[in-house]
């Protein structure tokens, strides 16, 4: 499966107003089905059947150094890349990092990460019947 950024600030604000919300320690996870458009125009102008969405966002408030901001980034993008096999087709993702992700390590990120895409989707599933 390809994943594919969610760059548009609308994109941003439709996914975190319509989408579906799970927390954790030290991120939130939003996540709604990607609209019908990217499936008859996907990105880049390459024809992709399998595909999600991701978007990270680091606040000012969670470290003022864009330095710790961006290692926080690189890190979240390395868990959902590593957990790719725990996300589904068609969906977009935005991982918002929490003020604690600061004192933890990578592995407990990661596990963070995984609760919230096995429970969002356990509850999704649970939405649809």
């Amino acid at each position: 499966m390809k994943i594919l950024p969610v760059k548009k600030s609308a994109d941003f604000k439709l996914i975190s107003s319509k989408g579906q919300k799970f927390y954790s320690k030290t991120l939130i996870l939003l996540t709604k089905e990607t609209s019908s458009f990217y499936f008859h125009s996907p990105q880049d102008g390459k024809n992709v059947q399998d595909f999600c969405r991701v978007g990270f966002t680091v606040a000012k408030t969670v470290s003022k150094s864009a330095v710790k901001r961006n290692s926080i980034k690189r890190k979240l993008r390395e868990a959902f890349k590593n957990l790719s096999n725990n996300t589904r087709n068609h969906f977009d993702y935005i991982v918002i990092a929490r003020k604690e992700i600061l004192e933890v390590d990578y592995q407990k990120i990661c596990t963070d990460l995984k609760f919230c895409l096995k429970h969002i989707h356990q509850k999704h599933n649970s939405n649809k019947n």
